[in-house]
């Protein structure tokens, strides 16, 4: 099932404006070989070879987790969650 394509590096700008190398991958063949949407990718650069391969999630760490949760929420939901908590004896 190998298939070769053959591809170039485009220039693209960074926020900083600065001419930036680019490769853009797309199409309906990255799902043949595993790659959907929203799949999360590895990416591994070696002695002038790109290797691309699926990969799993990343861990999720419950303290930071909740942490994150916590400083998104706007001081009336803070308060409201806090409500509730109490409410609950948590």
């Amino acid at each position: 099932m190998d298939e070769k394509r053959k591809l170039k590096v485009y220039e693209t700008s960074d926020k900083n404006n600065i001419p930036t190398p680019t490769i853009i991958l797309k199409g309906k063949w990255l799902g043949k070989y595993g790659f959907d949407m929203n799949t999360l990718i590895s990416v591994n650069c070696e002695n002038r070879k790109i290797t691309i391969e699926p990969r799993d999630p990343d861990p999720i760490i419950m303290n930071e987790s909740i942490d994150g949760f916590l400083k998104s929420l706007s001081k009336k939901e803070l308060r409201s969650l806090k409500r509730t908590l109490q409410n609950r004896n948590i």
